[in-house]
């Protein structure tokens, strides 16, 4: 059995541009996407475009939700989004 063609794009969020992975798998009939610097975001399409679109609602609202909770998120061209807790000290991890 062949594997699946992995290919690589770049998808630009209010959040910063993401690489992601994208991939068809048969057994689903989807693509299926991995964001690689974003572990948790992970998400498929029925077309390509669908998947791509999917990756990066996927995408804004992680980082969304990373924001809201306090943190900074830092994207794949090294652009940090966020704000500065009050203390104005930070650590990156």
């Amino acid at each position: 059995m062949a594997k699946a063609t992995k290919r690589e794009f770049v998808i630009k969020t209010k959040e910063g541009s993401y690489n992601i992975i994208v991939w068809f798998d048969k057994k689903d009939k989807a693509y299926l996407v991995k964001v690689p610097s974003l572990p948790e975001v992970f998400t498929f399409g029925k077309s390509l475009v669908d998947a791509k679109k999917m990756a990066k609602d996927a995408i804004e609202l992680y980082c969304d939700c990373l924001i809201d909770e306090g943190n900074i998120v830092i994207d794949d061209q090294r652009h940090a989004v966020g704000k500065l807790p009050k203390s104005h000290v930070i650590s990156v991890k």
